[in-house]
């Protein structure tokens, strides 16, 4: 496995992305950032359909900044897919095949491990969009890339869909062991796959890292709404509608209720006992209660009122309630 560096500077009219970050070889890492933050300009110079003003793109120590994008051993899987519509599924994956490096997965294997075997042989302009793009991750896996970029591979497919792509891509990972960078703007996604985030806010990096760490940090707070403001929480940690068991749950401050003794007789699925760890006034109708409990720290939304009543304060035990089908 290979790590992705980059430290580029690219000007594009009155637009300048400056980018320095690493992307580890092991797990998955997140670029995040809102729209026109330049997530998809920077993908694009890793993969070398733009070339930086200055600056390097290395692959495990090598400078491939000057290689051109069929030779910088980095797949590209975009959002739309971009499969070749006159063709079929087994010819859409063959033509990644033969650019592949010699002993790669043949395009059996790639069809039984995204389960498209019975789709070989149907014409991609026949299939659903969740087919379209498990038939763009078996194209991107034969051809047998170090690195792959994903530009926001979720965009088209609705929650059950989604979720199915994840967690073929955790499995396409856990398998296979292979470096991606996976872009979006939606902090669900972010959570279930990222181990490694990069945050991107006017083109430039403001928050790299470790992701449960990292997206805890004000700079990175800041790039949400502020109905998105929250914690990342292991999803084997909390009971939540959805079966996914794996990655993390971004655990959001508005989904969280407070309680000063232990509840009893709820319906909530999630009760954690913690500890007030800081009050972080928002405005005169709202307050951010940073509580550490056994999962991690998360946050809770409450109106000053709350605060009052339950005389919230650092070191005052508390019970974080969630319901499984908010998360």
């Amino acid at each position: 496995m290979k790590t992705l560096e980059a430290d580029i500077e690219l000007k594009q009219g009155t637009f300048t992305l400056r980018a320095r970050f690493a992307a580890p070889a092991e797990g998955i890492t997140v670029l995040f950032g809102p729209s026109g933050s330049g997530k998809t300009t920077l993908l694009s110079s890793l993969a070398g359909f733009r070339r930086p003003d200055r600056g390097t793109v290395k692959l495990d120590g090598t400078d491939i900044a000057d290689l051109a994008p069929h030779r910088r051993g980095i797949g590209l899987v975009f959002q739309d897919a971009r499969l070749f519509p006159h063709l079929t599924v087994r010819q859409n994956i063959a033509y990644a095949a033969r650019r592949a490096p010699h002993g790669g997965l043949s395009i059996e294997e790639a069809a039984r491990f995204f389960d498209i075997a019975a789709l070989l042989e149907r014409p991609v302009g026949n299939l659903s969009g969740g087919e379209k793009s498990r038939v763009a991750l078996a194209r991107a896996l034969v051809s047998r890339p170090d690195f792959l970029l994903l530009d926001e591979p979720f965009a088209a497919l609705d929650g059950t869909r989604r979720r199915a792509f994840i967690a073929a891509l955790l499995d396409m990972h856990g398998v296979y062991k292979l470096p991606m960078l996976v872009v979006t703007h939606n902090i669900d996604d972010a959570a279930a796959l990222a181990s490694h985030l990069v945050a991107i806010r006017g083109g430039a990096v403001v928050v790299s890292g470790d992701f449960a760490v990292a997206s805890r940090e004000a700079a990175f707070q800041s790039l949400l709404d502020e109905r998105d403001t929250g914690a990342a929480i292991s999803a084997q940690e909390l009971r939540a509608a959805s079966p996914n068991r794996r990655g993390a749950i971004w655990l959001r401050a508005d989904q969280v209720l407070l309680a000063s003794e232990p509840p009893r007789g709820l319906s909530a699925r999630n009760v954690l006992e913690g500890r007030v760890t800081a009050l972080l006034p928002e405005s005169d109708e709202s307050v951010l209660v940073e509580v550490a409990a056994p999962v991690g720290s998360l946050l809770s939304r409450v109106t000053p009122q709350a605060a009052r009543e339950l005389e919230l304060a650092p070191g005052r035990s508390v019970w974080a309630i969630a319901k499984a089908h908010m998360l």
